[in-house]
């Protein structure tokens, strides 16, 4: 399978996995989000409103010092119960259970005394203190709260719960029994609501059930039993998930308490976004109890106002802790349900959030899909911190809006998408360039062979490429008569020690090896790579691949072989260059007219009788410690144009002079003036240029000469030659 196929199968996969994991929801990624959540509530806590009409009383650690140690006597709370009343409280809550008869009354404590044979107390007729507390909470609106709890009665409610649909009770957190308080107590209270917050698996308190189960019964929260009093409404009514009517399992979604209406999830909890400690919010219950007469700032504070009750001190063990402090009195966190409610500010996750989320998974995960199977490691990077960073991004957004969408599974999908991708991506291109080196580990020199493993699409061009290239044949020379009377085995090891040697000598000049063409090689600068010294690292390449020759020689000689010669053709110009061939079977190689001219010119190095012919482009810029003389002006087979054919030579002060009289035997042909070339020409042909006898060209230029003479060329004439073969 390649490593396209492998990405879409692996983009699948994650894709798959993620939703799959989702809709488990493990333990760990919920507290992943809800970490995410909590740090987005640290960064947006709720603001908030000192007009809010929720106040609370505070029992704290001064009031505790002032009055004594906790329980208090309860003619205490009745004082602070009709002060409150009497300031112009709306309502007055208690988080605080009263589940036992008052120690401290007149009666306890005679009881006290005597249980154990000690003096039989006179007091006065004195009423209890439970009885002064109950006549209090009866003169106005208050309401008492439960706790739920693994055995215990259930208490009465004191409203009803309505609901759609299919009652909730499976969904609903629920408890066997409830600790509840002094029926004397209860009776009188205008309401009751269940106190207890529930927590995360990390202790953090970040949601509030609304309604509980407790038995057969369903039961509100102390906040929503406070609203509902504090509106003179009968009762609740619970909304689910489904319609009136409808079967099948039901969740709730709202809790409507009178005119106010709170959303829930599916437990029945009411997701919290707090405002944190603000000290406008709370009155100290000493400075409630030390009130004499009338006090206005008490009046201020709570007139009109939903009243909370509780305590922040450390040893009555009711601190909790939110995602914005670990030191939160259970007490705030009923107001700051009743502020959000009051203001209809919710933290709330709508029907729509899962499947927006995986959409946005499959959207993502396609993308980052489709960017892998470009392999270009930059932009994959740059797409998976886009898609990485982007869900967090919206899920912050839409906090702000009031709205909670989980941005981990996406960040998840992405996050196991890009890590095995990019190794994939990685393997791909090293089996790639393995094979690229595999391919050209021959015919490349390294420094080329490193570029083209680094990027072997864009160097390899398989679609082909325009380019202008310098094309080289090299050619064993007189290779029939030399091995005619050879036996098989050395003809092997003549050509393969040949064919080393000169493929070796070009690819140190940072040739490209095209093929072998039996005891001949072809090769090509400025490709794969862009070489733009290209005709001049061939031109250098001419004697390089003469002396490589001709040290191979010497190891043949000492074998006691034949020497062999070389004839080298070149020519530079525009070729096409890419991977060709059959579907199953493909060359890096170039074609065009002037890799064809190439070898038309090798071919005339033997009517020449030289070593090398190059044509005019590749010797444009020759290297210095080069010479190129031109030998003829011809028409090769094939071409209507006439080309200069040159031959490189290294420029030593003879091969200067050499080429100086050539030039001038050549102008004197081209001048018709036959006497003086035909004397340049004779003398020429005792000449040697880089070790090749110049009596062949000569021949060619006396035997054109006569024929000139015989038959006098036109106005027209050029010089130009014409050569009858294709090689």
């Amino acid at each position: 399978m390649t490593a396209r196929r492998w990405t879409l199968v692996l983009g699948a996969a994650v894709a798959l996995i993620t939703l799959a994991l989702s809709s488990i929801a493990p333990p760990l990624a919920t507290r992943a989000t809800d970490a995410l959540h909590d740090a987005f509530m640290r960064a947006q806590p709720r603001t908030f409103d000192p007009d809010a009409p929720v106040h609370i009383i505070d029992i704290d650690e001064v009031a505790l010092q002032t009055f004594g140690q906790w329980p208090w006597p309860r003619s205490y709370l009745a004082r602070l119960n009709d002060q409150l009343f009497q300031h112009g409280a709306a309502v007055v809550g208690y988080d605080i259970l009263f589940a036992d008869p008052d120690r401290s009354s007149p009666e306890q404590i005679s009881e006290s005394w005597a249980r154990f044979g000690g003096p039989q107390l006179e007091l006065p007729d004195l009423p209890a203190h439970d009885a002064i507390f109950a006549t209090s909470i009866g003169s106005g609106p208050t309401v008492l709260s439960f706790a739920g709890a693994p055995r215990g009665s259930v208490p009465a409610a004191k409203a009803g719960i309505a609901f759609t649909g299919t009652r909730p009770d499976a969904a609903l957190i629920g408890w066997p029994g409830a600790l509840d308080n002094l029926a004397a107590l209860q009776e009188p209270a205008a309401g009751l609501g269940l106190v207890s917050l529930g927590r995360g698996s990390d202790g953090i308190v970040r949601a509030v059930p609304m309604v509980s189960r407790l038995g057969d019964s369903l039961l509100p929260s102390l906040s929503a039993e406070l609203l509902r009093v504090a509106q003179g409404a009968g009762g609740y009514v619970l909304r689910t998930g489904q319609g009136s009517g409808e079967g099948g399992k039901a969740s709730p979604v709202a809790l409507k308490i009178g005119a106010f209406e709170a959303p829930l999830d599916g437990q029945g909890r009411f997701r919290v976004h707090f405002a944190g400690h603000y000290p406008q919010r709370i009155t100290p219950a000493e400075q409630v109890l030390s009130v004499s007469d009338h006090d206005p700032a008490l009046e201020a504070a709570v007139a009109g106002k939903i009243v909370l009750v509780g305590s922040s001190a450390q040893g009555l063990f009711d601190i909790r802790a939110t995602p914005l402090s670990d030191h939160v009195p259970g007490v705030t966190l009923h107001a700051e349900v009743l502020e959000q409610i009051l203001a209809g500010q919710f933290l709330a996750r709508p029907d729509w959030a899962r499947g927006t989320e995986v959409l946005a998974l499959l959207a993502l995960v396609a993308t980052l899909t489709l960017v892998l199977l470009r392999q270009r490691p930059v932009l994959s990077l740059a797409t998976a911190a886009i898609a990485f960073t982007l869900p967090p991004a919206v899920a912050w957004l839409a906090f702000g809006k009031g709205l909670l969408l989980d941005p981990l599974w996406p960040m998840l999908a992405v996050l196991g998408l890009y890590l095995p991708g990019t190794t994939l991506g990685i393997l791909a291109k090293e089996r790639a360039r393995r094979a690229v080196r595999d391919r050209f580990a021959y015919f490349l020199p390294p420094a080329l062979l490193a570029q083209v493993a680094d990027d072997p699409a864009g160097a390899l061009t398989p679609e082909g490429a325009d380019r202008t290239l310098s094309v080289m044949f090299v050619d064993m020379r007189g290779f029939t008569t030399l091995t005619e009377n050879m036996p098989p085995a050395d003809v092997v090891r003549l050509v393969n020690g040949f064919l080393s040697t000169v493929s070796e000598a070009l690819v140190a000049q940072g040739a490209t090896i095209d093929k072998f063409m039996g005891d001949a090689v072809m090769a090509f600068w400025n490709a794969p790579i862009e070489t733009p010294d290209h005709a001049t690292r061939a031109c250098t390449a001419v004697p390089a691949v003469t002396r490589a020759v001709d040290q191979a020689n010497l190891m043949l000689e000492r074998q006691g072989q034949p020497p062999v010669q070389v004839s080298i053709g070149l020519n530079t110009g525009p070729c096409q260059v890419g991977l060709m061939g059959s579907q199953n079977r493909l060359s890096y190689t170039c074609i065009g007219d002037s890799v064809t001219l190439a070898a038309r010119l090798e071919g005339l190095t033997r009517l020449y009788g030289v070593g090398n012919c190059a044509g005019p482009d590749s010797i444009g810029d020759l290297p210095t410690g080069l010479i190129a003389p031109q030998l003829d002006l011809v028409t090769v087979k094939g071409r209507s144009a006439p080309i200069p054919v040159h031959s490189i030579a290294p420029a030593t002060p003879e091969t200067r002079a050499l080429c100086h009289r050539l030039a001038q035997a050549r102008a004197a042909f081209l001048a018709r003036n036959w006497d003086t070339a035909e004397l340049a020409f004779a003398a020429l042909a005792t000449q040697a240029l880089d070790g090749w006898p110049l009596d062949r060209l000569a021949a060619l230029y006396l035997s054109r000469i006569q024929t000139c003479r015989t038959t006098p060329p036109g106005p027209d004439w050029t010089g130009a030659h014409t050569a009858r073969d294709k090689r």
